[in-house]
Order: C-alpha cells, then sequence, then structure tokens
C-alpha cells in the first residue's frame, strides 16, 4: 500500500490525505476559491497560446492602429500603447509567473533542504559552518539580495529566477535543519544507526521525508511570494524585457498612464494580486490540514 508522511514517524495512506485534502477544501469557500485560482493559472500557463483571443499579440505582436482602447466587447481588458490586446497578455502571461515561481522554489528547496537536514543531523562544527552561511545571506532583505545579484549579473528572465533562488534558499535551509534537529534523537532513528544504517540513508530515507509537511505549507506560500518579488524584478527593470508578457512588466509600462489609461496597470496588477492570495490560501489550507497537533 501506498504511504506518506504526515508527522515525523507517522505515515498514514496518501489516499487518506488526499480525502481530508478534498473535504477541507469543500468545506472551506476560501481555500475552494485559491485551488479553483491556482487551477485556472496553471491551465493558462499550459494553453494560453491557444486560448488567448489574440495570441499573437499576447506574444508582442503590435497592432498600432487599436492602441490605447479602453475596456471593450473586443478587448475585454483594453489595449496597450502598441494596440496589444492586454487580455492576451494577461493569459499568456501566466506562463512565465507560474513557471518562474515553481523554478525559483524549486532550486531553492533543492540547495536549502540538504544542507539544512544535513547541519541539523550531523551538528557541530558542519552545523555551524552551514547557519554561518545561511545567515550572512539572511542578513540581506530577499527583494535586495535578488536586486544586487541581477544587477551584476545584467537584466533578464533567467538572471532574475536564478537571483530570487539564491535570495530564497536560506529560510529552507532554517525549516530543514530545525525539523532535523528535532528529528535526530527520535526513537527510531536511534534505532537505524544501532543497526548500522549509514548517515547518508538516514537523511534519505528518514530525516528529508518527515520533514516535507512543513517544507510543503513554505513552498506553496513561497510560489505566490515569489511571483510577486519577479514582479518587482520587473517592475524595476530587472527581470523580464520586452516584449515578454510579463505581468509586473505590464504594470511598469503603464505607470505612466495610471490615470488616463487605467486599465495597462489595473489588470496585470490585479493578476498578481489574485495570484498570489490564492497559493496564500492554499498554504494556510495545508498548514492547518498538515499540522503535527492536529488541529483538522
Amino acid at each position: 500500500m501506498t504511504i506518506e508522511v504526515l508527522r515525523p514517524g507517522v505515515v498514514v495512506p496518501r489516499a487518506g490525505i488526499l480525502r481530508r485534502f478534498r473535504r477541507a477544501v469543500l468545506a472551506d469557500p476560501l481555500a475552494l476559491a485559491g485551488v479553483a485560482v491556482i487551477a485556472l493559472l496553471v491551465v493558462l500557463a499550459v494553453l494560453g497560446p491557444w486560448i488567448a483571443p489574440y495570441p499573437g499579440q499576447g506574444a508582442g505582436e503590435s497592432d498600432v492602429p487599436a492602441r490605447m482602447l479602453g475596456p471593450s466587447f473586443a478587448h475585454p481588458f483594453g489595449t496597450d500603447g502598441l494596440g496589444r490586446d492586454m487580455l492576451s497578455r494577461v493569459i499568456v502571461g501566466a506562463r512565465p509567473a507560474l513557471v518562474v515561481s515553481l523554478l525559483v522554489v524549486g532550486l531553492a528547496m533543492l540547495i536549502g533542504v540538504p544542507l539544512g537536514a544535513l547541519a541539523g543531523y550531523r551538528r557541530g562544527r558542519l552545523d555551524a559552518l552551514i547557519m554561518r552561511v545561511t545567515d550572512l545571506f539572511l542578513a540581506f532583505p530577499p527583494l535586495l539580495l535578488a536586486m544586487a545579484i541581477v544587477a551584476a549579473l545584467g537584466p533578464g528572465l533567467d538572471h532574475a529566477a536564478l537571483a530570487l533562488a539564491i535570495s530564497w534558499w536560506p529560510w529552507y535551509a532554517r525549516l530543514a535543519r530545525g525539523t532535523a534537529t528535532s528529528l535526530r534523537e527520535r526513537p527510531f532513528i536511534e534505532a537505524a544507526r544501532s543497526i548500522g544504517v549509514g548517515d547518508a540513508t538516514i537523511l534519505r530515507r528518514h530525516i528529508v521525508p518527515n520533514s516535507i509537511t512543513p517544507l510543503l505549507v513554505q513552498a506553496t506560500i513561497d510560489i505566490g511570494t515569489v511571483i510577486l518579488a519577479a514582479g518587482s524584478l520587473a517592475f524595476l527593470g530587472l527581470g523580464a524585457s520586452p516584449p515578454t508578457p510579463d505581468w509586473g512588466l505590464m504594470v511598469a509600462e503603464g505607470r505612466a498612464y495610471v490615470l488616463d489609461q487605467w486599465w495597462l496597470s489595473t489588470f496585470p496588477g490585479l493578476a498578481i494580486f489574485v495570484a498570489v492570495l490564492a497559493f496564500n490560501l492554499v498554504g494556510d489550507l495545508l498548514l492547518d490540514l498538515l499540522d503535527p497537533r492536529g488541529t483538522k
């Protein structure tokens, strides 16, 4: 039977977790809305170029005679300074927003989780060294550090993703270390050591799997936070560059016309807001659902 970790040292059927998650979502209208928005974002990210009303304009093609048109039946979100349909650009922009956020969180976990688990399990000088390096990165606000890295590497969506991953991994290292420290003296870990199981195997089969719960909650919330951070970098000219349909870049391009052509910044800004809110709502639901204290 397939099993999955719910609490340190406790496993339950995966089907049971999925059943509890489904019940919790259906019982919470806000969580249901969050899941629906995330599902919509995934659909837009995968099928955006095919479902956008003007796919070419979403990718950057211009239609100058139609420039600066307000919201209408033909252009529900209006058009920008080059006549591009804003609805198409918001739809197509879901892909870079979601891909970058998943890439950043994935890289941050790939770096931070093994280092944090190793530090918490081994302790001693190795723990002190890893944590001092982690503290060095945490001394800088994540967005400020990302801005400095992008400024050194040069603007671009790939450089922005790399910079955000470098500024994000210490949080996962701290989280993984705390969990590993609490697990290393548990009876099942001591039993594994007593029969000669190697440290690498214990980390891979016991420490990291039992750290999934807090890491999953943190990763879900961070996806939304990274969407906001990537949009901030693009707004400052350090992220995506034209004609990439990036939500933050669209907000930056429309800020000069915010009083007269309000739709240029409003709709991509709303897309960022809704995406961040959705991931936070689902993250809160997971926190309650997977809480080791069993509050739900």
